[in-house]
């Protein structure tokens, strides 16, 4: 079978998808059934339940293939279980007993949780990290370990064909509450073993009581990180499996922290050892896709090509789940076979073609040590102000800018080091863009107290976490989006010179944040043009609109959706998209990607240009990458292509970011 680095996109579909922004996978049928649920758990009137069995009896084959339905179907059944004795044959095993037991305590306080978060019933505040963690492991708990998950995954069927015997040592990687682990420790016998690896603590913390209560001897629990599995490296095995994980390997990781939990793969295998990974597939013909994340077969294998896997084996027993077989293997010498036009594209190098921040990651993920000192030395000079502190703060940005955050805070730090620094009038000359003066006043007020209390929330400064920010991420966005500094490290006025907006232009920003470009289009444009600002952030569109009254601006705000950017019809001579396209293509699924990017072509005049700008998902050897989220550019060629784009241009000032000049086919 070989190895491959060439992966064909032909069509529009996305080759991953990581997990969407919205809530466009809950219809009115889940929501309908879920709402019978809480009814009984309101009641106790069982009538409730047989609704929502109806419900899902009729919902599953057509809509939530691998979804948690059947799990909650499961649930209500055994809640309508006409005896004590059926109820004792469905609990019969003892990993369905604890998964069951865990959802039933208090009152079914957990799975009510989650219903309620998960189908909106209430809602979580954007600062509620706790609770937002919380829902992220029961989805996983309830869908992964599911009683009832072989009816859609065909788990044996796929064991069987995966040949796991007795004897082995298996490191089964990112084992959410061990579905696989416990299936796999009585494959393996007394004489095998099994490493149940995760890094979710509430995952760890049920494994563990499992294998105590359960007096489990051929299981051992590891906790990993996200630059290793975790195991000492002393420790060899015959087979790595990882189920459901690759898809936020390949997107979500950092390059230095994928590099090194698939280093720790690969040391930790047996020299004819295997790796085995189930993820989910792309679905573009009338299959029912899965429910959720995925990525494409050859999109997978192609980067664990680049890490020395050898592709030896394919299982897939349905059209939205397989298993890849990989041996390790000396990868040969690859040949760019790129071809746009026939839907190919050659992987370079072991890079992921698309990077992508997943949300309750951030904002405190994904800076170093570095960027903490360098943040302490800028609390200090606000603090005390004294030129030895400013250019202690500043020497540490400038070290560190050119080595590992393009993109990001670090210059705009540097700005307000340089305006503590500024006499009157070079004060004044520094905020005289009124941008940059309404910037300094959102910050600056009561001697900085938000900047510093940012900093001390972003870099974990503070000694007491309950002050955090709430808004900690719309703060951060703002500082990065419309720092005054921007120019230095993106070559904006460069890039605004190329895109050539003209006065008397229609213009939208779609996806403007807190209208760093919406402002600029505004005065290029002058009075008799028309720039809308498109977004589904209100408070960042609050902002805009502020911009445009206070200075009398020609901006038309719009409150935006992920699936319509809620533009006029053929009106528009230039549609404009700032690190934007990428979420386009990684979060949202399929049917709100088609919806929003036919929103964008039909608001187009004929000849009008579509401007694309992101991030490199790579960057030549020596550079330093982008800090953010980023797209390799033929993906993005490629699948506007199939959407009817035709690109007529492209351009690049910095290595870390691409301008592409699409016109729509008509």
């Amino acid at each position: 079978m070989g190895g491959s680095a060439t992966i064909t996109c032909k069509t529009k579909h996305s080759l991953v998808h990581i997990g969407s922004l919205d809530s466009f996978d809950l219809t009115p049928g889940g929501i309908g059934a879920a709402k019978n649920i809480m009814l009984y758990f309101e009641t106790q009137d069982k009538k409730y339940l047989e609704k929502a069995v109806k419900a899902y009896d009729k919902l599953i084959p057509t809509e939530n293939f691998g979804g948690e339905y059947t799990a909650l179907r499961w649930v209500c059944r055994l809640l309508l279980a006409p005896s004590k004795d059926i109820e004792d044959e469905l609990l019969e095993a003892d990993e369905i007993k604890s998964w069951y037991r865990y959802l039933q305590a208090n009152g079914f306080e957990k799975l009510k949780t989650y219903i309620q978060y998960k189908y909106h019933f209430k809602e979580i505040s954007a600062g509620d990290i706790k609770t937002h963690r919380e829902l992220r492991f029961l989805e996983d708990f309830i869908l992964f370990s599911n009683p009832h998950r072989e009816q859609w995954e065909k788990t044996s069927e796929i064991l069987r064909k995966l040949r796991i015997v007795g004897g082995l040592t298996i490191a089964d990687v990112g084992c959410g509450s061990g579905y696989f682990t416990f299936k796999f420790a009585d494959m393996v016998g007394p004489h095998g073993k099994i490493y149940g690896i995760e890094i979710n603590p509430l995952h760890l913390d049920y494994l563990n009581k499992y294998v105590e209560k359960n007096s489990i001897h051929n299981v051992e629990i590891v906790k990993s990180n996200l630059d290793g599995i975790g195991i000492d490296p002393s420790v060899k095995v015959d087979v790595v499996f990882s189920c459901s994980l690759f898809h936020v390997l390949y997107a979500a990781f950092t390059e230095q922290d994928r590099r090194a939990f698939i280093e720790s793969i690969e040391n930790a295998l047996l020299p004819n050892g295997a790796l085995i990974v189930v993820d989910n597939d792309l679905v573009s013909s009338g299959d029912l896709p899965y429910h959720g994340p995925y990525i494409a077969k050859d999109l997978l294998a192609s980067q664990l090509y680049y890490y020395g896997f050898k592709l030896i084996k394919k299982v897939q027993v349905t059209k939205q789940r397989y298993a890849l077989v990989f041996k390790k293997s000396e990868r040969k010498k690859v040949t760019d076979e790129t071809n746009l036009n026939k839907g190919v594209i050659t992987a370079l190098s072991g890079a992921s073609l698309v990077k992508f921040a997943l949300a309750d990651a951030a904002p405190t993920a994904g800076y170093s040590e570095g960027g903490k000192r360098a943040a302490g030395l800028l609390l200090k000079a606000l603090e005390d102000k004294t030129a030895k502190s400013i250019d202690l703060a500043v020497s540490a940005y400038e070290k560190i800018i050119p080595a590992e955050r393009i993109g990001d805070e670090y210059t705009a730090f540097v700005w307000f080091c340089e305006y503590l620094k500024a006499d009157g009038a070079a004060r004044r000359e520094m905020t005289s863009d009124p941008l940059y003066k309404e910037y300094l006043d959102y910050f600056a007020g009561d001697d900085f107290a938000l900047l510093k209390q940012y900093l001390q929330s972003k870099y974990e400064l503070a000694a007491d976490d309950g002050e955090r920010l709430k808004n900690l991420m719309q703060v951060s966005e703002y500082i990065a989006f419309n720092n005054p500094n921007r120019d230095r490290w993106e070559k904006t006025n460069q890039m605004l010179d190329y895109i050539d907006i003209r006065p008397g232009e229609t213009i939208a920003d779609v996806g403007c944040g807190s209208g760093y470009f919406t402002y600029k289009f505004a005065k290029s444009t002058g009075e008799s043009g028309k720039v809308y600002a498109t977004e589904i952030n209100k408070e960042a569109l609050s902002y805009v609109e502020t911009l445009r009254d206070r200075y009398k601006l020609n901006i038309i705000p719009v409150v935006s959706a992920l699936n319509d950017a809620k533009l006029p019809f053929d009106k528009f001579d230039k549609i404009f998209m700032c690190s934007m396209y990428h979420a386009v293509y990684v979060a949202s699924i399929e049917a709100v990607k088609d919806a929003f990017i036919e929103s964008v072509k039909r608001a187009l005049k004929d000849g009008g240009k579509l401007i694309i700008v992101d991030n490199e998902a790579e960057t030549p050897r020596g550079e330093p990458d982008y800090y953010g989220s980023g797209i390799d550019r033929r993906l993005v060629i490629s699948q506007l292509k199939h959407y009817g784009f035709r690109l007529t241009d492209e351009k690049q000032f910095i290595p870390q970011r691409y301008i592409l000049v699409f016109q729509k086919v008509v």
